[in-house]
């Protein structure tokens, strides 16, 4: 009859998922960064689009390389912040991720997300996420249903088993801050927690003040149940740096 230590906002040390205008945020690398700074934030990864989304200005496998060189280049700077480079990936309808193995290995971080055909029949999509859950360069699933509040409903397939091959590949679940989606929702974060996920929140900022959301997703966070030691990003520097 225990309730659990749940997770605090000061216990957050760095968001990885955002967006810069080399997709389709409206701020520049340095910017996200230094608000991550006023955060108090140890580091952040940026995710930019891949090149499915093309309305998006999404990155292909040239410039995705070489936004891993530009993110070296910063963090031998000393900028007091550690920057991973990323990418948040689209997962094509036959699961396969957007971009090449070879051009994700160079990054990072990636965040695999769903952003077309999401009216595929259950079977299907459970088939679609597995495959992409296959990639070795995927470390996060990006707004794991899809929903947008009053917007769009959550794409339907077997949570269950996706959870379950998650937590089993070390394929952390994301919690998303934005206000439009907070996805995972609650009953859903516990479900994931019970079948032994860990969790990333992240705010998908696609400008320097969004990153202020992560209150967003920590209080649905409290509403999972779930603790610090449930949530990756509460890890120091040097030991996110070893998870990735």
């Amino acid at each position: 009859g225990e309730l659990p230590a749940l997770l605090e906002v000061a216990q957050i040390r760095g968001d990885l998922h955002m967006h810069t205008r080399a997709s389709d945020g409206r701020g520049t690398l340095e910017e996200m960064a230094a608000a991550a700074m006023e955060m108090g934030y140890e580091y952040i990864a940026v995710t930019d689009h891949s090149k499915a989304l093309a309305m998006a200005n999404g990155l292909d496998e040239a410039r995705a390389v070489a936004f891993a060189e530009q993110v070296r280049e910063f963090n031998g700077q000393d900028r007091g912040i550690r920057v991973f480079s990323g990418l948040e990936c689209d997962i094509m309808r036959d699961g396969r991720m957007d971009l090449s193995e070879d051009a994700l290995a160079e990054l990072d971080f990636v965040v695999g997300s769903v952003h077309s055909y999401m009216n595929l029949e259950s079977a299907e999509m459970t088939d679609r996420l597995m495959r992409a859950l296959e990639s070795p360069s995927l470390k996060a699933f990006g707004h794991p249903t899809g929903r947008v509040l009053l917007h769009r409903d959550a794409y339907v397939y077997d949570f269950d088993v996706v959870a379950k091959a998650a937590a089993g590949r070390g394929v952390w679940m994301e919690i998303n801050s934005s206000p439009e989606r907070l996805d995972l929702h609650a009953s859903l974060i516990r479900r994931a927690r019970a079948l032994g996920c860990k969790f990333v929140i992240s705010t998908d900022a696609h400008h320097p003040k969004h990153l202020a959301n992560m209150r967003f997703g920590v209080r649905m966070a409290r509403r999972g149940w779930l603790g610090a030691g449930d949530v990756v990003n509460t890890m120091p520097l040097a030991a996110m740096a070893a998870a990735i």
